[in-house]
């Protein structure tokens, strides 16, 4: 008997570990505090009947009609994980426990009688992106009796594994219309995914890239930077897509009065992106101060501009890409022209070759030389140079930010 009695309270905490990661208000405690545990939420199919927010920053969820099947049922996924027994303590059947698991702590309260469980949660593991999964689901309701189908979905996808939830697939299979609305908004959410991710290779519009030049292929991009907050991102050409000189005539001119900037801005715009595709491009302040230009040439970059389609700065290419000057060894900012570049008079050199194998060319930074007659630009060895901005042989490679929450996607 009083290894039965043992055995079931060994259940209990060991199921108290899984309380801590109730999926479906809070995030995976991989991603918050290292942690990986089985979810409660998602092993019971529902949501905590309450939540709480405290103080001290902790998070109190409230479970009722937690039965003793519950717990063994679930055990068999906790006998994976690694959890010590802290302290506990079992009056008339309400037991107390401070779980560790992997350095954390979680506290649980559990009274066998009623069935009522609270867990609480240290403060930094709770996720203000589902402060309330009960909260949007309650939302998506009244939003679906409204016939806002599409805003129910973005409520329910809020919360994370919505999918382990009877009362969201209950939901679902009541209204086709929410169950095609919440399809849909998993297809797009899949599209976005690889625009959020630097580093990651992307396409969006199309430009000529065959020698003849016959053609509208698509144009990729590479994530450069991913803004959660506004939700957009940056993005440059993978490829130098033309050959542009800085300015028709050489003179002492800005990013803001050169003429390529008029061209990125109007032809080129218009030929690679369709009204669509445009809409979703923003328009972008753009710094040319001296902090985005080299330090050492010190040359005016002229007055901030407004933009959609921009050149990188020398400084933003040095975040991103590394680039430095007389840095002879820098594949990560070399570019190889498309065939329909160097057929438009781009240059390309012969010992020099990007990571993928391609002969390497030479592009346009926004930002100038060390004259102001002279604008940056990046030669084949990925390092920064100055040369007249009516230079030919160097490529454009636009960037842009992108609205990620547009009707593109």
């Amino acid at each position: 008997m009083r290894k039965s009695i043992v055995a079931f309270f060994t259940v209990i905490i060991l199921f108290a570990v899984t309380t801590a990661h109730a999926e479906g208000l809070l995030p995976s405690l991989t991603e918050t505090v290292g942690i990986a545990l089985p979810s409660l939420g998602e092993a019971l199919g529902r949501y905590p009947d309450e939540e709480t927010v405290n103080g001290d920053g902790s998070v109190t969820e409230f479970y009722s009609n937690i039965t003793e099947m519950d717990f063994n049922t679930f055990s068999i996924y906790l006998e994976q994980q690694e959890a010590e027994l802290a302290d506990y303590k079992v009056e008339k059947g309400l037991l107390t426990a401070e779980i560790w698991a992997k350095g954390a702590s979680f506290s649980l309260s559990y009274d066998g009688k009623s069935g009522e469980a609270r867990v609480i949660y240290p403060s930094g593991t709770f996720d203000e992106r589902v402060k309330n999964a009960k909260t949007h689901f309650d939302a998506a309701q009244k939003l679906l009796a409204e016939g806002k189908n599409e805003e129910a979905a973005v409520e329910i996808y809020s919360i994370p594994q919505y999918e382990a939830y009877y009362p969201v697939d209950s939901l679902m299979k009541e209204d086709e219309n929410f169950a095609a609305a919440i399809e849909a908004k998993a297809t797009r959410e899949a599209k976005i995914a690889p625009y959020r991710e630097a580093g990651s290779v992307v396409t969006f519009g199309t430009y000529p890239q065959t020698k003849k030049g016959t053609d509208q292929t698509s144009i990729e991009w590479i994530v450069l930077d991913y803004d959660e907050t506004n939700h957009k991102t940056l993005l440059i050409s993978k490829y130098g897509l033309d050959a542009v000189s800085y300015n028709k005539e050489g003179a002492a001119v800005t990013w803001e009065r050169c003429t390529l900037r008029a061209w990125l801005n109007g032809e080129f715009l218009n030929k690679a992106f369709s009204t669509k595709e445009q809409s979703a491009i923003l328009i972008t302040n753009i710094d040319n101060s001296s902090d985005q230009g080299y330090s050492e040439w010190n040359t005016n970059g002229g007055n901030n501009t407004q933009d959609r389609i921009f050149l990188l700065s020398y400084a933003e290419a040095n975040r991103y890409l590394g680039l430095t000057h007389n840095d002879d060894n820098n594949t990560k900012c070399r570019v190889a022209p498309t065939a329909y570049a160097i057929a438009q008079g781009a240059r390309t050199s012969d010992s020099n070759k990007t990571t993928e194998g391609e002969l390497a060319g030479f592009w346009w930074l926004r930002s100038p030389g060390g004259m102001q007659e002279d604008a940056a630009y990046v030669n084949s060895f990925g390092s920064l140079r100055g040369i007249s901005v009516e230079g030919v042989g160097a490529v454009v490679c636009p960037a842009f930010w992108l609205n990620l929450e547009s009707d593109f996607f």
